[in-house]
């Protein structure tokens, strides 16, 4: 889905809580006459909600590194970034939960998502009776984008500032929902106050809901990529799942697992081989990988595993804060490789540390050590399961890369990756979303990248159907969905392993679900939500807290810090603080969150 829009929906970026400059957008009343001609248009209230995505799209400028916070705060993954270990401070900090409500990174987040909830309540508005000449079923499809957007950003808020039920007693019962914003606000409406946790889980549930009636079961051509009812009560069962709604969780993630729509690629039956073209010294040329290793490349955009992408394509802009090509693989490719440059001492080629990416996401030795042992993944002391090298990049490990044309001859196509370029590096890089050279190469700008990110993919839906069927004694189905993700991982390797599972408990499922979907953004939420953040933060992940390594081949011997859970504070980091400037500009009707 190729999400373009016109200047008019550009200027339409304005927040409920952020100036009085913003008065004309936030009248219930049509806006101008020229604002209400372009949105009771068809052309004109597709871009609307094309506007709406485009918040999901925005990873520098507005919300993708907050993501991160997923991964970083789970004790799998350090920042990285830069040799210094002071890149993006912001996010440092809340890795080391030393979060700050001033934080430029939750105010940001913050704006993005309520920005985009305004984005969805106009067209809404525009769209909320019959247009004469409008087509209808276009109609109620435009409405339910929106409405699954608007319940998909509050999702977002209230997991990261709201928090779940289940959490209230370690903070006293003093969580709130976020502000839950239907409609485009009137001036005197904008001091909005929080309402109950319950309340704005009640809202997300409706629009979710509401939005699978309207949305479409699938799309093509230009509208391939949209939100689908699928991913709408796929997000429903998710909605559930985290308010410990598991009879509603098991149920709604039945249907979407029973529909047959989506599948696993590289599940028996889904095993055909998949086809890449790359680059390489002597032109393009075909390679055949595993359904696991294909997901993650540009091919496998909107591919029958995935249940909701967040759209990218190279559009060949000059700036990584307005184009449309994906940020993420830029953060997380290798910060250097080992690659050969000619030195003017010597008058020879040697090997030479060379920067390649960003470097961030770097997998912790309590990842490595722990994570593939509770899936059953270890076989005599080596690491069999087929994920991990199609996850994880070892010191041992080449990555594609290719030289100027004036010498490619001289060298080969792959080189080592430098996993020791810092003292904060951890010796492992991650190869989910790493850009191959043959895109890299003709990219415009830093994020000029092809890959779409992977918000919910399939494998996601049948691990949450999974512990909910344990939950409600469907322990049939939960075998089954979580067998089916052991054998397409299996299906990416020849070791035989993970073995098929004859029983299932929960540890089962927590364990597949921190191998299946590592560094996606899941496992710092997943020990939240189901109680086990301090046992993991504070008790087995800091039995791995330092890493003793040597800098670079022949650098010095130094001491890694990559775990911080020492520092995690039960009732409090289980969730952010609201932005100090939100509660500021709403003269203090928003309340802060217990403990901050």
């Amino acid at each position: 889905m190729k999400i373009k829009y016109s200047l008019l929906i550009l200027l339409l970026t304005s927040l409920f809580i952020v100036s009085c400059d913003e008065e004309a957008f936030l009248d219930k009343k049509p806006h101008t006459p020229t604002d209400y001609g372009f949105y009771t248009t068809e052309d004109g209230a597709v871009q609307g909600v094309n506007a709406a995505y485009d918040i999901l799209q925005k990873g520098e400028e507005l919300e993708a590194r907050m993501e991160f916070v997923g991964t970083v705060c789970s004790g799998d993954a350090v920042v990285g970034g830069e040799p210094t270990g002071a890149d993006q401070p912001p996010l440092q900090a809340i890795a080391k939960f030393m979060n700050d409500p001033t934080s430029t990174y939750l105010v940001l987040y913050w704006n993005a998502l309520y920005r985009g909830i305004y984005r969805c309540n106009l067209v809404l508005q525009y769209l909320k009776d019959p247009i004469d000449g409008f087509d209808e079923s276009l109609r109620n499809r435009l409405i339910g984008e929106a409405t699954f957007l608007r319940a998909l950003f509050h999702f977002k808020l209230q997991i990261n500032f709201g928090g779940f039920p289940q959490l209230q007693s370690a903070f006293g019962n003093g969580l709130m929902g976020v502000p839950y914003i239907d409609k485009v606000l009137l001036q005197e409406e904008w001091n909005q106050e929080r309402p109950t946790l319950e309340y704005t889980w009640g809202q997300i549930e409706e629009d979710f809901a509401k939005a699978a009636t309207l949305l479409p079961d699938r799309y093509t051509g230009i509208d391939l990529g949209r939100a689908t009812s699928g991913a709408a009560k796929s997000m429903l069962a998710k909605t559930y799942l985290y308010q410990e709604k598991w009879q509603d969780a098991y149920n709604t993630a039945k249907e979407v697992i029973n529909s047959n729509r989506y599948y696993l690629i590289g599940e028996d039956g889904h095993n055909e081989p998949k086809i890449i073209t790359r680059t390489s010294r002597n032109g393009e040329f075909q390679a055949t990988v595993s359904g696991y290793k294909w997901i993650w490349q540009p091919e496998a955009n909107n591919c029958d595993e995935s249940i909701f992408d967040v759209q990218h394509f190279m559009d060949g802009g000059n700036s990584f804060l307005t184009q449309e090509g994906n940020i993420i693989p830029r953060y997380y490719g290798p910060r250097q490789v080992f690659a050969m440059a000619w030195d003017n001492v010597t008058k020879k080629w040697i090997e030479t540390p060379t920067e390649y990416f960003w470097g961030f996401i770097l997998p912790t030795r309590y990842y490595v050590e722990t994570a593939y042992h509770a899936v059953g993944g270890v076989d005599n002391g080596k690491i069999v399961d087929p994920r991990f090298k199609l996850t994880v990049i070892t010191p041992e490990d080449k990555v594609p890369f290719t030289y100027p044309d004036s010498v490619r001859q001289r060298f080969a196509d792959s080189v080592y990756v430098n996993g020791f370029y810092s003292p904060y590096a951890t010796g492992y890089t991650t190869w989910k979303y790493f850009t191959d050279p043959y895109y890299n190469d003709v990219r415009k700008a830093l994020g000029d990248m092809p890959q779409n990110t992977k918000y919910f993919r399939f494998a996601d839906l049948l691990l949450m159907g999974a512990e909910a069927a344990v939950h409600t004694g469907n322990n049939g189905d939960a075998l089954t969905w979580i067998n089916r993700v052991r054998n397409r991982a299996r299906n990416a390797g020849n070791t035989g392993f993970p073995k098929a599972l004859s029983a299932v408990s929960l540890d089962d499922v927590y364990a597949e679900r921190r191998v299946e979907l590592s560094f996606e953004g899941h496992q710092f939420y997943d020990i939240v939500r189901t109680g086990r953040a301090e046992k993991v933060l504070k008790n087995e992940a800091m039995q791995y807290a330092t890493n003793t390594h040597q800098i670079s081949k022949v650098g010095e011997l130094v001491t890694t810090i990559e775990q911080f859970g020492d520092a995690f504070e039960v009732g409090k980091d289980e969730i952010c603080p609201i932005p100090q400037a939100e509660i500021d500009n709403t003269n203090g009707s928003i309340k802060q969150n217990p403990n901050w």
